[in-house]
């Protein structure tokens, strides 16, 4: 397979081994495209020599085995566990892992949890056999144990981030939340929808100054956002509301007059923006009555 051939080239030419190397390397998850080219490649008893090539048969045999797990054909899974129990037996890592998924489909998770388990006690950095067991557990609790360990082993990885961030939405810790956001803002600082992640978890905390910060942020990276739009806004109105249920001391030591004529601008700013993007469309009207109970009183 050269470096500039596409998927459609290699499947007109009709080559299963490099469709199923590209699917692999590329990590596309097409299981219908894979069974066609892997029974193509070994035979519909999988049985078929890949150009003499054992490690590429097997890697063939391990991709059709996931691609039937995804289209629920225990059948064909089993057959490429078989077959690859003949060439390489029970004990290597990577078949007991393909073993536990196996099981894992066929409803037998208490089974496939045991060799996870036994998986991360020779190997407590293998990543996959974590995952596997952050998708097993039944409760929030036991999930976020399971994630902790698994972002100590892999602590850039965003999507591991954002999956803690709703955990603890769940369990209603927003402050933790907005912790785990703001890893995955680090990971990915050009997304607008992981500022508004973060700006939510903030307001959520209470944090609205933050909030409004990344909300305007998140508009700044992506101008048509309306979620971002709406958050600005909200989130400024939550601001003044905040102040203006303070009494005496309290609302003095608060209270930061330039910061109130930022969120006063903001919120019209926000404003104008919805009623441009809604403009000749059936919620129009609704948006104008909604902003303006947020903008009467500026």
């Amino acid at each position: 397979m050269g470096p500039n051939e596409d998927l459609p080239t290699l499947i007109e030419r009709k080559d299963h081994v490099n469709v199923l190397r590209y699917l692999r390397s590329r990590r596309v998850r097409d299981p219908d495209l894979t069974l066609y080219h892997g029974k193509a490649l070994l035979g519909e008893e999988l049985t078929k020599k890949v150009r003499g090539d054992e490690s590429a048969r097997l890697a063939v045999l391990e991709q059709v085995c996931l691609a039937a797990l995804d289209l629920q054909d225990h059948t064909l899974a089993n057959k490429c566990l078989s077959q690859l129990r003949a060439s390489i037996g029970n004990e290597p890592i990577r078949f007991r892992m393909l073993l536990a998924r196996c099981l894992e489909a066929g409803g037998e998770s208490e089974k496939a949890m045991a060799i996870y388990d036994e998986v991360l006690k020779t190997h407590p950095a293998n990543l996959l056999a974590l995952k596997r067991k952050y998708c097993l557990a039944e409760t929030p609790l036991e999930r976020m144990e399971m994630l902790n360990s698994y972002l100590e082993q892999n602590s850039s990885d965003a999507a591991g981030w954002f999956e803690m961030s709703k955990l603890r939405k769940e369990l209603g810790d927003f402050t933790g939340a907005a912790y785990a956001m703001e890893e995955v803002v680090l990971g990915c600082p050009m997304d607008a929808p992981a500022h508004i992640g973060l700006a939510e978890a903030y307001a959520s905390s209470g944090e609205l100054k933050l909030a409004r910060k990344h909300m305007a942020q998140a508009l700044e990276l992506d101008p048509t956002n309306r979620r971002a739009m709406f958050g600005l806004v909200m989130v400024s109105n939550e601001y003044l509301d905040t102040i203006n249920n303070l009494s005496g001391k309290k609302k003095q030591t608060f209270d930061d007059h330039h910061d109130v004529e930022v969120a006063k601008e903001v919120i019209k700013y926000g404003a104008d923006k919805l009623l441009k993007a809604y403009k000749g469309t059936k919620l129009f009207s609704t948006v104008q009555t909604v902003l303006k109970t947020h903008t009467e009183s500026l």
